[in-house]
């Protein structure tokens, strides 16, 4: 066996999906065609929408959260809502959490890192330049919060204050979620991204996939953690990397701060 040793900056911990990820993607509607594994995708979270009131005074009934969240399952992920392209992620798993009195639907997303434009996608959404998410759907009736009629019909102006009440109307009769982009400005305030919970799940594997560059990543078939060196505070894990047929043993320290 060829041994080799590796240096350069070392990167923080990456976000490794869960089995139960995993299983949440192949049990979509059209699942993936491969049997995907946990070093095959990227997983981000996002607040996608909420029960207050947004900018156009359209109101989701929170009772309709549940709802929501399920018809998202499997939608595809945009950008800017623009419907003559096909997505860049797609929706899937997720909760109905409570922040600060507000309902959200909290669904998370994933995308293939062998995309060419994956990691362009990921340093755009960590680094906070893609900060804000839009839902788009299909319902029935806008109901007026002051008089409980159809507001196409009524009196009411969303907007406009009666006898000291704001008037909003409810999306009602939800029947349908076409997809969640990535906007420069959504209409409900509040959305965003966020890293899935780390639940200590294939940490190992993480924190050694995550020490490598992305060149030594992307060119290895095969990459296995043999053991942490404990004989040297300064040490890194060892493994082991195939390429090309060749097996090479990897040292991995973490550079030292001036």
């Amino acid at each position: 066996m060829l041994t080799q040793h590796l240096s350069g900056q070392l990167l923080r911990d990456q976000v490794t999906p869960g089995s139960a990820d995993l299983s949440a993607i192949h049990a979509l509607p059209n699942p993936p065609l491969v049997q995907l594994s946990t070093d095959d995708i990227h997983v981000r979270r996002c607040r996608l929408a909420s029960d207050a009131i947004d900018s156009r005074f359209g109101r989701f009934r929170k009772d309709d959260m549940p709802r929501l969240l399920e018809l998202i399952q499997g939608a595809p992920v945009l950008i800017g809502h623009d419907k003559r392209t096909l997505g860049v992620a797609r929706f899937f798993g997720g909760d109905v959490e409570q922040r600060e009195g507000v309902s959200w639907i909290i669904p998370q997303f994933y995308w293939p890192r062998a995309h060419s434009a994956a990691d362009d996608l990921r340093v755009m959404i960590d680094s906070g330049v893609y900060s804000e998410a839009s839902i788009a759907f299909t319902y029935r009736t806008p109901t007026c919060s002051v008089c409980g009629n159809d507001i196409r019909g009524c009196a009411h102006w969303p907007g406009r204050n009666y006898e000291d009440q704001l008037c909003f109307f409810y999306y009602d009769g939800i029947e349908r979620v076409t997809e969640g982009s990535l906007v420069y400005r959504g209409a409900a305030h509040g959305t965003g991204f966020e890293l899935p919970a780390h639940d200590g799940e294939n940490a190992n594997s993480a924190a050694s996939h995550s020490l490598m560059s992305p060149t030594v990543s992307r060119l290895a078939d095969d990459i296995s953690t043999i053991s942490p060196t404990p004989d040297s505070d300064d040490a890194g894990p060892t493994l082991t990397i195939k390429h090309r047929g060749r097996r090479y043993l990897a040292l991995l320290r973490p550079l030292k701060e001036d």
